[in-house]
């Protein structure tokens, strides 16, 4: 019989594109300590984006959890298992030693198109670029000296795993954003397809559930970590997943809208209890993108919250400078700015696809732009018109992929970008969707929930929705802004038609300066 102290802390750690945050909670869901560091991706070529493994997904989430054990002075041995989750699908290629031989390649590179092609073509799917093995295939094919040296090849929550246990395994939600080489129903690898695509079965990982413990952190881990040898790590899985389950949505009929790095709409096909125990039962099909995910992702924008961090970057000089002296961000500061347009921008649309467009239509080569810009248009205008293109986005994704009325009951809004109450309200007059936010719902939090579900202290998610997760401010839709952005979706809409011919003319005029 398990035996469960009072004493007990249990570690979620989320390593994301921008970011690492870590979080230590002990069993009644308090937030023993929190810390978390700031990431930023390379970018070699256009439409190229790259991690840096052993910084990203290695030595920023020890920082992390060395400062959360510094800061709260936690006995390491209180810790009872540790659960990662991360940004995916990328491609993490390794020596045998764990070694990377090359840059992780990230799910927003759209470098691997004619393989993707390829692919797609020779056995009638409908993989998008994000997909991880076009990627592998891509790198077997054109990087000959680099791949020579692979012996695995990781995405983030499983690198971490590796570094801390010595495992090389990956979960059975994360697998369905390989696409083409693995069978859900018999958790098996497609040999015949790997064999004709290049693949050797010796790289593949071992594929467990989500909630499996895979080992135990060993010695060397447990130096640069600050963890206790011994400290038991679950396999963790994709931090779509977990971000999902930290806004408290665990039903088919719940969502959530994350206002991310990523602007993401998961829509799950299966209730979360369920696909974290077990494989999800799907067949591949030639239907929609995702037929392989536990999620359907009617609304998914690489740069939606990324918009912004180029906006900061790039033109937000005055802000970071405040932001430097008073600690206000630039993010908040933007806010005030963006009040002060009209909803619907006065005429002006962005285009928000700045890295492709993914969902609802998948578009690798498609690009950001501004339409119907004016004289007349402000920087508030602009930044205004940066947070109207997200809820734009979900009201496109929800009518394409559900023409006859979409399932969802409840949406909860998540991610950093949620904390801006004026872009919820955007996003809400502009779907007709009530938001109810989230504001302390973040990966690491339920990452360490599911290390206590990996260990066996909680059987399900009541504790979580009951005790450790308090209810959000509710927004709710205004109807004096409905007319405004009935117009401005309209324009939206308009606008990816009017771009579609030009993107083709924008790629190659990239391609000729690389």
């Amino acid at each position: 019989m398990m035996v469960v102290s009072n004493e007990d802390l249990l570690l979620g750690i989320d390593i994301g594109t921008q970011g690492v945050k870590g979080a230590i909670v002990s069993l009644d869901g308090k937030v023993i300590a929190e810390a978390s560091v700031e990431q930023s991706c390379k970018y070699p070529r256009a439409g190229w984006v790259e991690h840096d493994m052993n910084q990203n997904w290695w030595q920023n989430p020890c920082l992390v959890i060395r400062k959360m054990l510094s800061q709260s002075g936690v006995n390491p041995g209180r810790i009872k298992a540790v659960f990662p989750s991360g940004l995916h699908p990328n491609f993490g290629p390794t020596d045998e030693n764990g070694k990377p031989v090359y840059g992780a390649i990230l799910y927003s590179d759209n470098r691997a198109i004619t393989e993707l092609n390829e692919i797609n073509q020779r056995y009638g799917l409908k993989l998008t670029s994000e997909e991880l093995t076009p990627k592998l295939v891509w790198f077997l094919r054109r990087e000959k000296e680099a791949a020579s040296r692979m012996k695995r090849f990781f995405d983030a929550a499983q690198y971490f795993v590796y570094k801390l246990c010595g495992e090389y395994v990956t979960d059975t939600i994360s697998v369905g954003g390989w696409g083409a080489i693995y069978h859900s129903p018999t958790m098996q690898w497609k040999e015949e397809r790997c064999e004709q695509l290049g693949i050797d079965l010796k790289l593949l990982p071992r594929v467990v559930p989500p909630l499996s413990i895979v080992g135990e952190v060993h010695s060397q881990a447990a130096q640069e970590t600050g963890l206790s040898k011994g400290t038991p790590v679950a396999a963790g899985t994709n931090d779509v997943t977990t971000s999902t389950i930290s806004g408290g949505a665990t039903k088919t009929s719940e969502a959530m809208a994350y206002y991310g790095t990523a602007g993401l709409l998961p829509v799950m096909k299966i209730d979360m209890d369920i696909a974290l125990r077990q494989p999800y039962p799907y067949e591949e099909r030639g239907g929609k993108p995702q037929d392989g995910y536990l999620f359907d992702y009617p609304a998914y924008c690489l740069t939606t919250g990324d918009s912004l961090r180029w906006f900061r970057d790039e033109f937000g000089y005055e802000q970071r400078l405040i932001e430097a002296q008073t600690g206000i961000s630039a993010y908040a500061q933007f806010d005030q700015i963006a009040e002060n347009a009209p909803p619907g921008c006065e005429g002006l649309t962005f285009l928000p696809h700045m890295l492709g467009q993914r969902s609802p239509n998948f578009k690798p080569y498609a690009s950001g732009a501004f339409l119907g810009l004016r004289r007349s248009h402000t920087r508030s205008h602009i930044l205004r018109s940066l947070l109207e293109a997200w809820g734009y986005t979900i009201r496109f994704g929800l009518e394409t992929y559900y023409p006859d009325g979409h399932p969802l009951k409840r949406l909860i809004a998540t991610g950093g970008g949620a904390r801006s109450k004026l872009w919820r309200q955007i996003v809400t007059d502009i779907t007709g969707i009530p938001q109810e936010y989230a504001p302390y719902a973040e990966g690491a939090v339920a990452d360490a929930y599911l290390a206590g579900m990996a260990i066996g202290y909680f059987s399900d998610f009541s504790v979580l929705l009951n005790r450790w997760l308090s209810p959000g401010e509710m927004v709710f839709p205004q109807p004096e802004h409905c007319e405004a952005y009935e117009e401005g979706y309209a324009r939206f809409i308009k606008a990816h038609e009017i771009m579609e011919p030009l993107y083709c003319l924008v790629t190659k005029f990239h391609q000729g300066k690389e």
